[in-house]
């Protein structure tokens, strides 16, 4: 449930979108599944200026399997590459303001694929679909988006089929810690110049049952100081309007929730640290909400730990 609800009164500065240059690395395929990762990237890419890759991938034959000529199954990899860079460049034909873009194919596993390519470039975000999650999904599955999020450096945007712009409506999880501000920094430079971004605190205490002076009631009044500090920071920074909210109860299914209520078309989450229980889990509330959400999700970058 939500508890408080704060609008920024300041009149929205004129900002530019981007404060450095982008690299986007697109992961995609020729079907449904990666339309609303390439429009989103598109219209980034147009609005920052950013150089944009493309990469495909084809998992590899079973190389195990038995078979009489031992050549068919590099033969087979390389013809499924070939068809995978053949269907990515004839959706791209569709899309406008893609010719520059440059397209690789390659075998391999997808999360492990992308995110070296993502390294090796340097890329500074990684784009995603969000498919529904069938045994099919090499790509898109959330599963997969969650794997390279584990192991990505820099943010990830999962983003659904369906959608087609840069979000209007965005929705930033903080915990006070650095990596959720800066996730909410990047959502805010993402977002439309006349979007909105609600900054949002799940907290474990209902205030209607909290008497005044105790523990509740001093955790809510330094909540509420702490999301004005984060909304003055951010929309210092970025210009952009901002909103505050303190949400009570379990903290995926809140987000999800509010996210749907409010017609949010992105959720952003601060990304895990390096450290091994945090690399092997992700974290529950970014797994939850790549599983979950039906709008697009930002996953941070990796934070080092101190």
């Amino acid at each position: 449930m939500s508890r408080a609800h704060t609008v920024d009164a300041e009149e929205p500065q004129t900002a530019t979108a981007f404060t450095i240059p982008l690299h986007l690395l697109v992961g995609a395929t020729g079907d449904e599944s990666s339309t609303g990762a390439l429009h989103v990237a598109a219209a980034i890419a147009r609005r920052s200026g950013a150089s944009v890759r493309v990469l495909t991938v084809s998992t590899p034959f079973p190389h195990a399997v038995g078979v009489a000529d031992v050549t068919t199954p590099p033969m087979m990899d390389e013809e499924n590459r070939r068809a995978a860079l053949s269907a990515i460049k004839a959706k791209l034909e569709r899309l406008p303001d893609t010719n520059e873009w440059n397209v690789h194919a390659l075998v391999g596993w997808p999360a492990e694929a992308i995110v070296d390519a993502a390294e090796r470039w340097p890329a500074s975000l990684v784009v995603l679909g969000r498919g529904e999650h069938h045994a099919w999904d090499r790509l898109f599955g959330p599963e997969t988006a969650i794997a390279v999020a584990r192991r990505s450096r820099a943010p990830v945007l999962a983003v659904p089929p369906s959608a087609r712009t840069i979000p209007s409506r965005v929705l930033a999880a903080i915990d006070f810690t650095k990596s959720s501000v800066n996730a909410a920094k990047l959502a805010a430079r993402l977002m439309s110049p006349a979007g909105t971004l609600t900054l949002a605190h799940v907290s474990a205490f209902d205030d209607r049952t909290a008497a005044e002076g105790s523990l509740a009631d001093l955790y809510d009044t330094g909540v509420a100081d702490k999301l004005d500090d984060c909304r003055r920071e951010i929309h210092l920074e970025t210009g952009r309007c901002i909103e505050t909210v303190v949400l009570t109860g379990e903290v995926v299914g809140q987000l999800v929730e509010y996210a749907t209520r409010e017609r949010c078309d992105l959720i952003a989450v601060g990304g895990h640290h390096l450290g091994l229980i945090d690399r092997i889990l992700l974290g529950s509330v970014r797994s939850g909400l790549l599983r979950s959400a039906v709008c697009s999700v930002l996953i941070g970058a990796q934070q080092a730990v101190a």
